[in-house]
């Protein structure tokens, strides 16, 4: 991503492998989003931002490794949200996730982004209509970042990513029509903390 190069900051890539999953192709038994098969046909894996403070630990996909397949299927419960997702990512050293949701795919085979909070409470925010729209998102978030307060005085952010923008979320148009049309109802499972993020995210229907 090139806004790592920008400010600096900490990025490491892989070499992809040779035969990645193509988009369509089953993956832990789901279809692959056609938008993380080009991801995985340029990299084999990446870590943004470092492992202490970091944003994304892209999982590994190579000639040995399915990382995103290994993950989904350990995962893999009756339950929301692991029933219906395929888990791509995480920030890293928690247990905070990053999944595509197949059965919300549009016409062109593209899947919603969620973020998933695999503590106690296990809740879910949709955060990107497409996995395009994800990584931009994101980079958008790490241009704020290095000009937060915190992050610049001892590298300890006031902000993180998704749950301190609901703004920058609500940016994604058709995200926030999903949402507001309850297409997230099944996986959604929100505490009170998060009623007012997901109501600053929907108010950008008008």
């Amino acid at each position: 991503m090139e806004v790592y190069r920008k400010h600096g900051l900490h990025m490491r890539t892989l070499p992809p492998g040779h035969s990645p999953p193509a988009g369509g192709e089953l993956v832990a038994g789901y279809p692959f989003d056609p938008v993380l098969a080009t991801v995985y046909r340029r990299l084999g894996g990446a870590d943004f931002g470092g492992e202490f403070g970091g944003q994304l630990f892209l999982d590994h996909v190579n000639d040995q490794l399915n990382g995103v397949a290994l993950r989904t299927e350990q995962f893999r419960e009756e339950e929301e949200p692991f029933r219906s997702s395929v888990f791509f990512g995480n920030i890293p050293g928690l247990a905070y996730y990053f999944a595509v949701v197949p059965k919300l795919a549009d016409e062109r085979g593209r899947q919603p982004v969620i973020f998933v909070d695999a503590y106690m409470d296990r809740y879910v925010l949709p955060i990107a209509s497409d996995v395009d729209r994800f990584f931009d998102a994101l980079s958008h978030f790490v241009d704020m970042l290095v000009v937060d307060q915190g992050y610049l005085f001892d590298g300890m952010p006031g902000i993180h990513f998704p749950t301190s923008v609901p703004e920058l979320i609500a940016r994604d148009r058709r995200l926030v029509e999903m949402i507001a049309t309850g297409r997230f109802d099944f996986i959604m499972n929100l505490g009170d903390e998060f009623q007012d993020w997901l109501a600053r995210v929907k108010s950008a229907r008008g």
